[in-house]
């Protein structure tokens, strides 16, 4: 099984979490909501990978990233390959207007009351777990 490190983004404003949704039947994760985030480039620091991340999938600038926790899941990526996964996840302050791109066709502000009737990728899900929101 091949590994992967990977990156997640926490933008919260007002509540809401921005949460992104890949093209349909796109992987890893297909049809889910998930937190912004990606692989890490060889050579690319933790806070350059979130920061170029959020960037290429929320057209966002990222400030003031703190890390919060780590998640490791096991998943088939985009090829069908099983894949295990550690998603380094960062609080992270954004500045600009959120656009959809080509990584996420459709963003969504997701208020956190409403976590629970979102289909959230297995990641987010374990995470808002963690931090007691479902």
């Amino acid at each position: 099984m091949k590994t992967r490190i990977c990156v997640v983004a926490i933008i919260e404003k007002d509540g809401k979490f921005l949460m992104g949704n890949k093209a349909m039947d796109i992987g890893p994760y297909p049809n889910t909501w998930r937190l912004p985030g990606g692989g890490v480039e060889e050579g690319e620091s933790f806070e350059d990978a979130v920061r170029r991340e959020v960037k290429e999938e929320t057209g966002l600038e990222v400030t003031n990233v703190e890390k919060v926790s780590i998640q490791e899941d096991d998943e088939p990526d985009k090829h069908g390959e099983m894949t295990h996964y550690t998603f380094h996840i960062f609080r992270v302050e954004a500045s600009g207007s959120e656009k959809p791109t080509d990584e996420f066709p459709e963003l969504r502000w997701i208020d956190k009351l409403k976590l629970k009737e979102v289909p959230l990728a297995r990641p987010s899900r374990e995470y808002f777990k963690q931090i007691g929101l479902l």
